[in-house]
């Protein structure tokens, strides 16, 4: 094992962001384009209201990437920095990576809603992640306290 594969899923979540922000682009210039659906002056302002749900749904999860993973960014980085880059982590950050596909795809093309509970179905895998990430700073704290 290479100390540096924990910073495998944290480039993947990094073109993850990128990838969403590119979709974001596409979707605001085809909005500007092509729908003429606004005024000249409502693309400039930062959460285009203009557009289609789609844009707006990827809107709030580029947002979303922003906040949150960067507690997994950060706890990826006192990993390696501590020396404490073992198999679990490394399986535990590819977890979160790929939970947060699935969370990003669910909320920017399907964003349904689980009808018993009344929460969106992209609300499982976010809190799945979210719980890794808990799980991955308790972990190295009581690795640093030991």
């Amino acid at each position: 094992m290479n100390p540096n594969d924990i910073f495998c899923p944290v480039f993947g979540m990094f073109m993850l962001t990128f990838a969403v922000w590119a979709l974001i682009l596409i979707l605001r210039l085809k909005s500007i384009h092509f729908d003429k659906a606004h005024s000249n002056s409502d693309w400039v302002v930062p959460l285009f209201q203009g557009g289609s749900n789609y844009l707006t749904y990827t809107q709030r999860n580029f947002a979303n990437l922003l906040e949150f993973p960067i507690l997994f960014y950060v706890v990826c980085i006192v990993i390696y920095v501590t020396g404490n880059v073992d198999e679990y982590f490394i399986t535990l950050a590819y977890s979160f990576f790929y939970i947060r596909i699935i969370h990003s795809v669910n909320h920017i093309f399907l964003n349904i809603m689980v009808p018993v509970i009344g929460v969106p179905l992209r609300a499982f895998p976010w809190l799945l992640s979210i719980a890794i990430v808990v799980w991955m700073w308790v972990r190295v704290f009581c690795m640093l306290a030991a």
